[in-house]
């Protein structure tokens, strides 16, 4: 749907921030404010090329849907959504006990809008701490052939957009798994930002060790 609606960038980001003992708080972004004139534009015609646009109150439900949800998680607190209409960024953040309750969240929001199992089926998602490392899962298979009988706008769109990993600590990172993550001055972060087509693709992965 995003690449439908859009013909210039987006931006998709998760952010950790993880303690010690294996709490910490997280959140979850969807960044439209670079093609905010056409988004307006396509939610006030209502539909595009067949598809039916959601409405700003269709939007506010499922935030509001995604919050109850991951909210009625054990482990799971301070679960808040944000939705800036003027720049169109959309926000779900919340704290976690340990990982296990961010994991179960995460798969609860994931069956309810994939209701086919047609992107989660075999693949892993989420995130693991223990034993002096910060790990992020995310195995599935390929989606190459289905990418390539996209339109070509809409591969376009989706080769201009981002997903963008920051991870922050609060001890000094000894190691970072993944190639093309960036550690912070500081050592005690990391960010890790791909192309939303390359991982459609499964030329990419958001898969991450981080070793303390």
């Amino acid at each position: 749907m995003l690449a439908l609606l859009l013909s210039g960038c987006f931006e998709i980001r998760e952010e950790v921030n993880m303690k010690a003992d294996g709490s910490g708080e997280v959140s979850f972004v969807v960044n439209l404010s670079q093609s905010k004139d056409n988004v307006a534009k396509y939610m006030a015609m209502g539909s595009v090329e067949g598809y039916k646009v959601p409405k700003k109150e269709d939007v506010e439900a499922s935030l509001a849907k995604i919050k109850s949800m991951m909210g009625a998680v054990p482990g799971m607190s301070a679960v808040m959504t944000k939705s800036d209409w003027s720049n169109y960024i959309f926000t779900v953040s919340g704290r976690f006990a340990h990982v296990e309750a961010l994991n179960k969240a995460m798969e609860l929001v994931a069956k309810e809008y994939d209701k086919e199992g047609k992107h989660a089926a075999s693949g892993k998602l989420g995130f693991g701490y223990s034993n002096g490392q910060f790990r992020r899962f995310s195995s599935y298979p390929p989606k190459a052939k289905e990418f390539g009988e996209l339109p070509s706008m809409q591969r376009y769109v989706l080769e201009s957009a981002t997903m963008t990993s920051i991870y922050r600590f609060d001890r000094s990172i000894r190691k970072v798994g993944h190639p093309k993550a960036q550690v912070s001055p500081s050592g005690k972060a990391v960010m890790l930002t791909l192309p939303i087509s390359e991982l459609m693709k499964g030329t990419a992965t958001l898969s991450d060790t981080v070793t303390f």
